[in-house]
């Protein structure tokens, strides 16, 4: 629980925003198997460079079987940061 908070917060008004209006709304209403299936890709891509986290994120093996919608999911919970440290300055 705090490691999220420390998410959150290290997020912009903006980002919040967004997660809030947007992601969240739709996150609560994805089936369990969906949102596992999300979870386990922002696993592998938690700890990874933006340039990584990117070539994986545009790999068709790594989003196979994810609809459009659960792929730009995937994107913006990625790019939040979500269960992974922010990027380093540059990359």
């Amino acid at each position: 629980m705090r490691r999220r908070a420390e998410v959150w917060q290290r997020m912009t008004p903006e980002q919040q925003i967004h997660i809030k209006n947007d992601v969240l709304p739709k996150w609560k209403q994805l089936p369990p198997d969906r949102q596992r299936a999300i979870q386990h890709r922002l696993g592998v891509l938690q700890n990874m460079p933006e340039s990584a986290r990117n070539q994986h994120l545009n790999d068709p093996n790594f989003t196979r079987g994810m609809s459009e919608e659960d792929k730009q999911m995937l994107r913006d919970l990625s790019h939040q940061h979500v269960g992974g440290p922010p990027d380093p300055p540059g990359e």
